[in-house]
């Protein structure tokens, strides 16, 4: 999982029109982030070559927390997945809905 840490960082994720990305975001002071972590590292570890995926620490880079919410027009929501392909936004997984059967049915698997 690569790491989303400036808009020249979020200008590359989206960068690819063909390729499925997940942009996750995750705050460090939240139960339920802890939960969904550890779902995407279990899909993850099942599915290695599903999709580029982009981990984005909430507290330390809102304002890229901020740019994804206006470049993609998805309202901001901590823990959130947020599936791309061909660089069209495709599925949003917010809190608890973060797991292993919902990230696989987001990205065909």
């Amino acid at each position: 999982m690569k790491h989303l840490q400036s808009l020249s960082d979020l200008d590359r994720a989206l960068a690819d029109p063909k390729g499925t990305v997940v942009l996750y975001k995750h705050s460090t002071q939240c139960g339920i982030c802890d939960g969904a972590i550890d779902q995407i590292e279990q899909f993850l570890k099942d599915h290695p070559a599903s999709a580029e995926f982009y981990y984005l620490d909430l507290l330390a880079h809102r304002d890229v927390s901020n740019e994804i919410a206006q470049r993609l027009g998805v309202k901001h929501e901590s823990p959130q997945a947020i599936v791309l392909e061909g660089g069209k936004v495709a599925a949003v997984l917010n809190h608890r809905a973060i797991r292993v059967p919902a990230l696989e049915k987001a990205l065909h698997v």
